[in-house]
This record gives structure tokens, sequence and C-alpha cells, in this order.
């Protein structure tokens, strides 16, 4: 999330702040503002010598992870998992390799289970003061330990050297408000009586009064359970601020947020003019209650959304109402970054995008493992401050997938330029050697730290006869075959139906597409994954894959399914979009959303 607030004046504010309440406070707004501009000196100056020590970390990153390594074992030494591989006798990385195994979250889920049940000194000498679950490849959810170590200084370092790069490229933006969406905090609590949630969330909840000034949505908001009521929410608050930075990880979950604002228009315009919050969706009573003591009537806001809305054509899109909107952090690579070509489509004005974007990073639930210091790309500095890190290239480990031992495991000095590779992460929560099953790509580096881009789960890959079809590949395909055909799916998704050995793309389309027009699409589709893959290609031509198969769904259908996956236990605004799948969808589950079948 962003370190500060943000602020920047763009063509057509004065006429955004039309409307605005005053906020009232016991002190003056010049005592507050002079408070707040000294306090944020000493943070910037923070931030400055933090970023200042790491520059000199990135040109030796071999010895700064050795010393992380050295740090990380040395202090788990005496725990089961520590004593059982010798960890008060490694000296060094070859040591490491050596004694210490790879593991998935599978083979070390016992210890976790004795963990979560109470159980101290297993995978780490610290006790967890909170664990993110997430969800798991066998289905069980995944529990990740949370140290204060975890949430220390090596966190917040990293956090301030993003903050300082991003202010350093955008001054103005310690000013203003902003959107930012997370998860809840704290989710439920493990036999042992340990709390597991989101992280972001828990951070969110403790953040400084300083920060937490910045952001429109107070932290009650996010512990509402019902998805659409959530959503409206956030919506209602923010429409009668002027915005000037959303951040999230997902840039599915800022187009929805879109969507949504749009979708309930006129309830939040008429709450908005009378101070009040609609009794249509489902919210928990005392979360009410919280919100309604901030609400006042708000005509004038009221009336110039109505306005603008009307010369809009009856649509409220956020580059009317938030014009000062100059700064989204979101993920922009992956299998989530083709989201973000829509943004111009809601904050384009005049047709013209002008918004930067910084990317969010490479994190996960297990780990924070870069950080973007610029608006180009989605490529971070590898965080070698924080975690350990070892690399396998994609194509010796996709050649010998069972082969563990055999694999060449490389540390970050070692990483080729453009070059793709697993990343296994040892961190201060007890994960050691951990294979998190990502790829990413090394796209140049900053002084002698590579820099590196997330691509996909190394899940994001179907194989039905040899293809070795990926994610990527799914994703540039529909670009492609969207700019040819000038259809545009709002979402879809590649699943490979084994029994009759050909893809099924599953799309939603935002208007109804003439039958012609779709086969178009779907034609296109398939002649760009030839060109993007060659294996593909062939087993094309040799009938092995025959045809594919375009599913149009139901309007709708991709939010449903994302209700879906919140009901069982997913989160709203951080999960990983998943665009491709090795297996066929059941039939229930998708007669019900299918509305016609095109085929080539």
């Amino acid at each position: 999330m962003f370190a500060l607030g943000k602020k920047h004046v763009r063509r057509g504010s004065k006429a955004a702040r039309k409307g605005k309440k005053e906020s009232k406070s016991k002190y003056s707004k010049g005592f507050v503002t002079k408070i707040e501009t000294t306090l944020m000196k000493l943070i910037t100056l923070h931030a400055k010598k933090t970023a200042g020590k790491y520059e000199k970390a990135t040109m030796c990153p071999l010895e700064v992870q050795k010393e992380r390594l050295r740090s990380i074992v040395r202090k788990n030494k005496k725990t089961e998992y520590g004593k059982r591989y010798g960890f008060g006798s490694i000296k060094s990385i070859a040591d490491y390799q050596r004694s210490v195994p790879v593991v998935t979250y599978e083979d070390i889920r016992g210890y976790v289970e004795r963990i979560t049940a109470g159980e101290k000194k297993i995978l780490t000498a610290e006790d967890p003061v909170m664990f993110a679950r997430t969800s798991g490849t066998m289905g069980e959810p995944k529990y990740i330990s949370v140290t204060p170590t975890c949430q220390g200084k090596g966190y917040s370092d990293l956090m301030s050297i993003w903050g300082y790069h991003l202010l350093s490229s955008h001054p103005a933006m310690q000013r203003g408000k902003t959107v930012s969406l997370v998860s809840c905090a704290v989710e439920g609590y493990t036999e042992g009586g340990i709390p597991y949630g989101s992280t972001s969330g828990s951070i969110y909840k403790k953040m400084p009064a300083i920060f937490r000034r910045k952001y429109v949505i107070p932290y009650r908001v996010f512990e509402i359970s019902d998805y659409q009521a959530k959503y409206y929410v956030i919506m209602r608050l923010g429409l009668e601020e002027d915005i000037t930075g959303i951040a999230t990880a997902n840039p599915s979950s800022i187009l929805l947020m879109c969507e949504k604002g749009n979708e309930f228009a006129e309830e939040i315009i008429r709450d908005i003019r009378y101070g009040t919050l609609s009794h249509k969706y489902a919210i928990e009573p005392e979360i009410r209650a919280f919100i309604e003591r901030r609400l006042k009537p708000n005509p004038e806001r009221s009336e110039f959304l109505a306005k603008i809305r009307n010369e809009a054509g009856g649509v409220l899109k956020p580059a009317d109402y938030w014009p000062d909107l100059s700064l989204i952090s979101c993920w922009k690579g992956g299998t989530v970054g083709h989201y973000i070509e829509k943004f111009p489509m809601w904050f384009s004005s005049n047709g013209s995008f002008d918004i930067a974007i910084r990317d969010w990073g490479y994190l996960s639930s297990e780990a924070r493992c870069s950080i973007p210091i610029s608006d180009e790309g989605s490529a971070g500095i590898l965080a070698i401050e924080t975690n350990f890190y070892e690399f396998v290239a994609v194509e010796e480990r996709m050649a010998n997938p069972e082969g563990v031992l055999d694999w060449s495991f490389l540390t970050a000095d070692q990483l080729e330029d453009g070059k793709e590779y697993f990343i296994f992460i040892t961190t201060t929560g007890g994960l050691y050697r951990y294979d998190i099953n990502d790829i990413v790509r090394v796209e140049g580096y900053y002084n002698e730290t590579p820099k590196i881009a997330f691509m996909r789960k190394g899940e994001d890959v179907s194989n039905m006869t040899g293809e070795k079809l990926s994610a990527n590949q799914i994703i540039e395909a529909a670009r492609q075959a969207g700019t040819m055909t000038d259809v545009a799916p709002s979402h879809f998704k590649a699943e490979a139906d084994i029994d009759e050995s050909r893809y099924i793309l599953r799309v939603e389309l935002g208007s109804d597409i003439p039958k012609d027009k779709c086969r178009g699409f779907l034609k296109c589709f398939d002649e760009s994954l030839m060109r993007l893959n060659i294996e593909y290609k062939a087993k094309r031509n040799s009938m092995r894959i025959g045809d594919p198969v375009l599913h149009v769904m139901r309007h709708g259908w991709y939010d449903r399914w994302q209700m879906r996956l919140v009901e069982s236990g997913s989160r709203a605004f951080q999960g990983k979009i998943q665009v491709l799948s090795a297996f066929k969808s059941g039939a229930t589950e998708i007669n019900r959303e299918l509305d016609r079948v095109i085929e080539m």
C-alpha cells in the first residue's frame, strides 16, 4: 500500500472539489498541517537514509545474501527443524544446499499444523503473531507463519524504500487522499488461538494516524462479510472524496470497483445527498453504525455527481468524479497485467490516459521479494536484505521435473538478463528452500542486483500433448485477437478439454456480439496461439489438438465466480486470476453460466 497520501493537481480538479465536505477538528487546519509537514519531513529523511543503505547493498548482492542466510539459520538452529537439518553446522550456501531439502507446503504441513495447535520452536525460534491463510494446491488452505521479524524492520525498510522512490518520481503525492483495498486482518483463529487472516489487512488496521488520515476507506469496511455490500460501501465513501491515488494488489479489483460505482450510481448519489447508507445491502449492525456516524448530508457533491453522470450518457466514471487521480499502484504483469489494458475505458478523459501506474511488487502470502522503483514495467529490485533466494532455470526444471537433486540452484549474482527461473525462498517466517512454484524473469539489473518480474505460477502451464501452453500466451493471444476483431472480452479463461483434445475458451462479453464476429475472434485467437507457441502449432497441424471452441458466458459470470471464491475462503482483492487451467470445469458449474457455444 502507499506509504504516504498523494495529490497531484490536474485539469478539472476545481470542478471535482465542488461539494466536498469540510472536515471539522478541534485543532486548527494550520496547526494540523504544520505537525503533519514536520512528521513527513522526518519520515522522508528516514526513508532517504534507508534507500541509501540499500543502494550500497545492491552493489554486492552475494555478500548480502550470504549474511541474510547466516542470520536466518543461526537464529533458528535450536528449533526442531533446525536441529534435524543441522542448522548449527551450516557455514556457507553450499552447506545449506547439501543439508536442507527443497520442500513444498505439503512437505511441511505436519510441522505447520503443530504450530497452529500451539507448539513452539518447531520451524522458528520466534512464536508467530499470526498466520497468513491462503489457498493450497491440494485443496486444504495453507497457513504461512508471520513472526515479529516478518513484520519488523526488514519489512518496514522495504516499504520505506518503495515509498522513497515513489515520492522521488511523484513529489506531489504527499498530499491528497487514497482508496486502498485490503482483506480482513483476522479471519479466524487456529486451534492454538493464533489469529489468521490477511497481512495487508493487519498492516492497514495498525497504520499510524498520520497515514490513516490519508486513506478514505476505514478498516472496518473490509470486515463486511457480504461481497456486494462491501463494494457498495467502498464506493459510497470513495465517491464523496477527491481521490488522488488508488492502491491494491489486483487490477481486476480496481476494474470491479469502477463497475460497481457505476452500477450503484443512483443509490450512492442519493445516499450522499442525504448523508445515509442504503439498507438494501447486508451490513453488520455494528459496522453500519460505525460508518453512519461518519456521514453527513452533502447535496452539493450529490448534484455534481448527478450532473457528470448525465453528461456522460448515464455512466459514472472515475475519470469524471476523480479527475485529480494521478497514481495507481497494482500488479502490472503476470497473469493479471492484461486488466490494465481496460483502465482507459474508466480512467481516460477525452481519450487521454495519463495516470502513472507503479507496480505493487512481487509478493505473496509467503514473502515480499521485490521493490519496484519505476513506473516502467513490472520488474522490481530483488529484496536481497529480507529473504534468501535460489533459482533454477525454467528449461532445466521442465526437462527434468522430478530431478530436484540434479537441478542447478543459482544465487542472485548468477542470473542472466532476460531468462526465466523458478524461485525458491528462505524466509524469517520458517520457510526453508521453499518451492513457491512461481516463475520470474530477470529484466535488467540495479547496480549488481537483478530486477525480477513475476511471470506466472508454475502450474499455469497446460501440456495435454507436449504443447506447454502458458498463461502468458493465452493472455497475449486474447489481446491480439481482440485487436484484430474489435471484440474485447471483459474476462476470459482457457481450459484444457483432455477428453476432446482441444481447448475451451470461456469469455464474458460486454455486449451482444454477433455469432460470426465471435467466430472470427476464436479463429484469430487460435492463429495467435500458433504464432506464439510453435509446439501448439505443430500439434494443431498434426491434429493432435483439435479446433478450439468458444463458450460465451452470461453477463456477470466472472463476478459470480469471484463471489463463490470469496465465500469459499479466497480474498476479494488479492486473489491471482487464473486464465488457464489444465482441466475442464464441471458441467454443473458451467451449464448454469453458459450462454452459447461457438465452434470454428
